[in-house]
């Protein structure tokens, strides 16, 4: 295992400390100061390693897309073994997705402002485009062992995440209880491969 350089590791704490101040305040409220003094570093050493307000905000949503589909695929390749089936590895997907993303009420709450900051930011939008890209890709390559119709897989991908986003903001915007989302998400679950049994 490579050994992170002292510059990595003061970007990822300056990223996890965003994500600290976004859970306390919004963004147009969070200033250079804030995120400096919950990194626990000099202010005027944020700009040695971003630009901005704006690039640490873009550099944290790559940051935490590459985390997760890191995750995703580190556990899926640390599982290959154990899975008898297809339909075991998209069941085991689900799971994963839903544990440490859908229901994630902190991330969920960090998304929904950027995606607000996103209608009016086109550098934000474009960096969220190709975020979820990535993960819709990586969910493609995952549906696609059970669904051989690479076209077909990527659609399902797509609306999966659509419908798991959705299901993340309704959960915080609802002030849903988890068990009943549980519920929802494993309904959801049964429903979808069965449709791509029957394809």
């Amino acid at each position: 295992m490579t050994r992170k350089s002292v510059q990595q590791e003061r970007r990822q704490q300056i990223m996890e400390a965003l994500h600290k101040c976004l859970l306390k305040k919004p963004f147009d409220q969070t200033s250079i100061k804030d995120i400096a003094a919950a990194a626990k570093i000099n202010h005027g050493m944020l700009h040695y390693y971003f630009k901005s307000k704006d690039d640490i905000l873009l550099n944290y949503i790559e940051y935490v897309i590459e985390r997760y589909k890191t995750l995703f695929e580190d556990w899926i390749h640390s599982k290959r073994d154990s899975f008898k089936s297809s339909q075991d590895i998209l069941r085991a997907s689900f799971n994963f997705m839903y544990q440490k993303i859908t229901l994630n009420r902190d991330l969920s709450k960090i998304f929904i402002e950027i995606w607000g900051i996103a209608i009016y930011n086109r550098k934000v939008k474009e960096k969220l485009q190709k975020a979820y890209s990535e993960w819709i890709e990586t969910v493609t390559l995952t549906i696609q062992k059970v669904s051989k119709d690479e076209s077909a897989s990527a659609r399902l991908s797509m609306g999966l995440v659509a419908f798991l986003e959705g299901v993340s903001l309704l959960s915080v915007i609802l002030d849903q209880d988890e068990m009943e989302t549980q519920v929802l998400l494993k309904d959801f679950e049964e429903r979808f491969l069965k449709m791509i049994n029957n394809r």
